[in-house]
């Protein structure tokens, strides 16, 4: 069997992918979580937060970019000045 690059890639992928699920369902099972606040134990609480300050996020980028969106011939309106 002749070892590729394309060869090496794919045990790369399989036994990364592989090895880090099997790692997260290892601590999900055996680690007990330890939550600080009683909000922390809302079912999908992390997901919802996730996805609530990505909005933001993005909302912000763009306010952000329409605030310093400038005119097509901006720099050539300065140069004529």
């Amino acid at each position: 069997m002749k070892i590729t690059k394309e060869l090496l890639m794919k045990l790369y992928y399989i036994f990364g992918v592989g090895g880090s699920l099997v790692i997260g369902f290892l601590l999900l099972y055996f680690d007990k979580l330890h939550y600080h606040f009683a909000f922390q134990y809302i079912p999908g609480f992390f997901a919802i937060c996730g996805f609530v300050f990505c909005s933001i996020l993005i909302l912000g980028a763009k306010l952000l970019g329409i605030w310093l969106v400038r005119p097509v011939d901006y720099y050539e309106k300065r140069r004529r000045q």
